[in-house]
């Protein structure tokens, strides 16, 4: 099975290279120019990891969580921010407001986009372990357990 990546970012050039390194590494790519466009996407598509640019015009990272976080999805899609902040204590927090799963350093060079893969593959493992979990509780509370 192929898993879906849904990368949100303005930069056109990042996302096509990001297309290409994703689809040899066998996983689906989506991509979003910004937010507003992220969540409109969501609706009715089956999307695994979300990797989530935080500058962006229109509808930005944060605004986006922000939004994101009043849906249905939130608590089954996982998300890893990129930024090219260098503020530690800014992305702790963003991370701790909006339990993002992860975040990788900007500029996203060879090593960044193995490191960024590798997040992926571990959010995807993680969602799917979460998905059969909640199962396993409805099904125990149908249960009447």
């Amino acid at each position: 099975m192929i898993n879906t990546v849904l990368v949100i970012d303005d930069n056109a050039l990042d996302n096509a290279v990001f297309r290409n390194y994703l689809y040899s590494e066998r996983l689906n790519l989506l991509s979003a120019l910004n937010g507003r466009e992220a969540l409109d996407m969501l609706e009715g598509r089956n999307v695994d990891v979300i990797v989530l640019d935080l500058v962006m015009p229109v509808m930005d990272g944060l605004e986006f969580l922000k939004a994101f976080k009043k849906t249905s999805y939130y608590n089954f899609i996982p998300v890893i921010i990129t930024t090219s902040m260098d503020s530690e204590e800014t992305i702790r927090s963003v991370i701790s407001e909006y339990d993002v799963f992860d975040y990788v350093i900007k500029p996203l060079d060879q090593i960044n986009k193995m490191i960024l893969v590798n997040k992926i593959r571990t959010a995807i493992r993680y969602r799917s372990a979460l998905k059969e979990l909640y199962s396993l509780k409805e099904q125990k509370e149908e249960d009447g357990d």
